[in-house]
């Protein structure tokens, strides 16, 4: 880590000149240059550190991208008013910007630095001096993995996009789009070679075969290679150090009033020695410089309503009823929120329907129900009692009235303990209840319904629901399960379009590609659960909640595009500049 710090302070040095004829040959002020950092173990590991570290920013602050691919999905929508929070994807979602808080583009720019980096490795290593060949290999598997997860995410985003297949190390303008089939089956192969040589244990926030393992069944399953999906997640499944957690752990363990659900979410378990279901936790620590992101996880800001504001909240008399004054009970326990994500009915009622015994449900502690809020303002006449919501606007409930999973977005504030936003945690990226879940899905693409439910099943008996039969499995029923394990972990927006493209590659529906764009399973689930955008009308703040079918694919940046003047990089269909696209490219080699 040291040598990669090193590194970049070097490289933001100036060079001097002096007079004389070697007045034009550079002097490097430091040793510390990427020939002389690239050549060993340490000098590699200083850049995997780089690239554990970025996969972290989707989790924290108050949009980012997992905020991003919740709002852009069945699940949720952004309750926030201001201007360049997201609600009508027509005309806020554009190739030239989508706004600060939840920026669209911030994951393609993010996942082209990741891609760079980890290009780093596989130019360099060959060049290198290792103790053992095993090692070497480690670092590439590593780096594979690494581009693999940033093209995943890509590829289900954007569409079809350039690949990178080496480092550049001078300007280049001259990039082709390739097709997302063709990036595919690159990092299919790439990871399916890494997956022999990554680590079968790993310190917390590094990549092991488990994790290795997890990515690949679902690029498996991207590729419609559903046999292949069953056996990479069986082997994550059977690997004899990762199991569902059932027992009580952690530093709530001898706490009767909490549950296994409740440690699996802690800050302080998610990383444990005693957690054997974590795949892949990226690390974020307060007090630490070098593992701690600056506001922390803000999940109680992100994720819990406006319940303190003074425009809306009004008791029975027609006072505020509640507020958010620092050091309130009521403030500390819940947080400030400010619904930058704002689940819709389908996950905060519908999924649940019939699920008393479900421990993600549960009214006692994990689950934050309506009938939970209180007038926490003491000069209220109505101080401690339950609110009233007819007291209020209806239309507000949008920011200020709904529940919300307590368990996982509760995150105690170092920073702010006497008005939280949601503390400094790790989180879960890959965790073993979304491996069942997938294998229960390649189970059910291969028509063996039976073990798809028995997959399902281990995720749901643990959290003490009722089990399923094989005739309820569907593809739908796999989606609402995720939603109740995985809400605020799965990046929601990608693996739906992972399913609407595989449909659409096997006809299901009238799905097809040649439409994908007018007709697709994304848009067609999501105007169905999310009744914000089935509406289409609803008017939030200056803007109505909307979406239309081409937004399966977001915008290629325009600034992407237009520096690129020597190439050719597709825009997605719906957006400006489509007119301009050739076909991508089917062959990747190593000039790109």
């Amino acid at each position: 880590m040291k040598n990669w710090i090193k590194y970049i302070i070097c490289a933001s040095l100036f060079t001097t000149v002096s007079c004389g004829d070697d007045f034009l040959e550079i002097k490097p002020l430091s040793i510390f240059t990427p020939e002389s950092i690239y050549t060993d173990k340490a000098g590699f590991d200083g850049i995997l550190v780089n690239l554990r570290k970025n996969l972290r920013p989707d989790f924290y602050g108050e949009g980012g991208g997992l905020a991003s691919e919740l709002i852009a999905s069945d699940i949720a929508i952004s309750a926030n008013k201001a201007a360049n929070a997201i609600h009508n994807f027509d005309t806020q979602v554009l190739p030239t910007g989508t706004g600060t808080t939840y920026d669209f583009h911030e994951i393609w720019t993010r996942g082209y630095n990741q891609i760079r980096n980890a290009n780093v490795i596989l130019s360099r290593i060959d060049n290198g001096k290792f103790d053992t060949e095993e090692i070497k290999n480690a670092i590439i598997a590593e780096a594979y993995f690494h581009r693999a997860y940033w093209y995943y995410r890509l590829v289900h985003l954007y569409g079809d996009v350039p690949f990178l297949n080496i480092e550049h190390t001078a300007p280049k303008i001259d990039f082709y789009t390739h097709s997302r089939k063709t990036i595919l089956a690159k990092i299919e192969e790439d990871l399916a070679w890494a997956v022999q040589w990554l680590p079968k244990t790993a310190v917390p926030g590094a990549v092991s075969k488990a994790a290795g393992n997890h990515l690949l069944t679902k690029i498996y399953l991207s590729n419609g290679k559903f046999t292949e999906a069953v056996d990479a997640s069986s082997a994550v499944i059977n690997d004899g150090i990762h199991f569902l957690m059932t027992d009580r752990f952690g530093v709530d363990a001898s706490d009767p009033q909490f549950n296994t659900i409740w440690d699996l979410h802690q800050k302080d378990n998610k990383s444990s020695s005693s957690n054997k279901e974590g795949i892949l936790v990226v690390q974020e620590r307060y007090g630490f410089p070098e593992a701690e992101i600056s506001g922390g996880t803000q999940a109680m800001r992100r994720y819990v309503p406006s319940w303190w504001n003074s425009s809306y909240m009004k008791d029975p008399d027609g006072k505020r009823g509640t507020i958010d004054t620092q050091g309130n009970e009521f403030v500390i326990k819940i947080g400030r929120g400010v619904g930058y994500v704002r689940p819709c009915s389908y996950y905060n009622y519908e999924i649940w329907n019939n699920c008393n015994k479900d421990l993600r449900h549960d009214n006692q502690v994990n689950w934050f129900s309506v009938d939970k809020f209180i007038y926490n303002n003491p000069s209220s006449k109505y101080f401690g009692q339950p609110v009233q919501i007819q007291y209020t606007n209806p239309k507000d409930t949008i920011h200020c009235w709904y529940p919300f999973p307590y368990y996982k977005v509760y995150v105690e504030d170092e920073e702010r303990p006497d008005q939280p936003y949601g503390g400094h945690s790790d989180w879960y990226l890959f965790r073993l209840a979304e491996t069942y879940l997938l294998r229960a899905e390649a189970y059910y693409w291969l028509n063996q319904t039976d073990k798809a439910a028995a997959d399902i099943n281990s995720v749901r008996v643990r959290a003490k629901a009722d089990p399923i039969v094989a005739s309820q499995v569907s593809i739908e029923y796999i989606l609402d399960e995720r939603a109740r394990e995985l809400f605020a972990e799965e990046f929601r927006k990608t693996e739906l379009t992972r399913i609407a493209f595989i449909m659409a590659e096997k006809g299901l529906n009238g799905y097809s590609l040649e439409n994908f764009s007018e007709k697709n399973f994304w848009y067609d689930r999501t105007v169905a659960k999310n009744e914000f955008y089935k509406a289409g009308d609803i008017l939030w703040g200056t803007n109505v909640f909307k979406i239309s079918p081409f937004h399966v694919l977001w915008p290629i940046p325009a600034n992407a595009i237009d520096s690129n003047q020597g190439g050719t990089i597709n825009q997605n269909k719906g957006y400006i500049g489509y007119e301009k696209n050739i076909p991508p490219l089917t062959a990747i080699d190593d000039q790109q």
